[in-house]
């Protein structure tokens, strides 16, 4: 009786941690959720947001939450903003038609030429990293340019 009662009990602590969430690297796609913010629009083509982001490091942190923002624009939207809406309806189509673009974007950080700024507003110790909370201003219209360019969406009205 004791060895089934042992058996449960591992097969219940193995079961509970498969089940447990697992932190991927902030570069991979797949790590982001619509932890962003639209504060204002400024000027004609540009937007102010506020974005979280987790790391290792500080960097790493600021990296996640700047990424983040890029990712929730194009396959998101930001409620309240002139992009409610994402800019990219299919998300998987495009990330495998587009394989290199999104890999220059993203990993070769190819997003920072959109940043008009980059502030840190906040940023505190957790478990296994530091979490980070930044305000950027985007140009907006720029990136939309360079995605039409790209062929990742259309021109408006087209």
């Amino acid at each position: 009786m004791k060895v089934y009662i042992s058996i449960l009990i591992v097969i219940l602590f193995c079961g509970f941690q498969s089940c447990s969430p697992k932190m991927q690297p902030p570069n991979q796609i797949q790590e982001y959720s619509a932890e962003v913010k639209f504060l204002n629009k400024e000027d004609v083509g540009t937007m102010s947001v506020e974005s979280n982001g987790f790391g290792k490091n500080l960097d790493a942190a600021i990296f996640s939450a700047q990424q983040r923002v890029f990712y929730t624009i194009l396959f998101k939207g930001l409620p309240g903003s002139e992009q409610s809406q994402a800019l990219v309806d299919n998300e998987t189509s495009s990330t495998s038609e587009h394989s290199d673009y999104y890999k220059k974007l993203f990993d070769g950080n190819f997003y920072q030429t959109f940043m008009m700024s980059s502030n840190t507003v906040s940023s505190s110790k957790v478990k296994g990293g530091i979490t980070v909370t930044i305000d950027i201003k985007i140009n907006y219209d720029s990136f939309r340019k360079d995605l039409e360019q790209n062929n990742i969406i259309r021109k408006f009205g087209y």
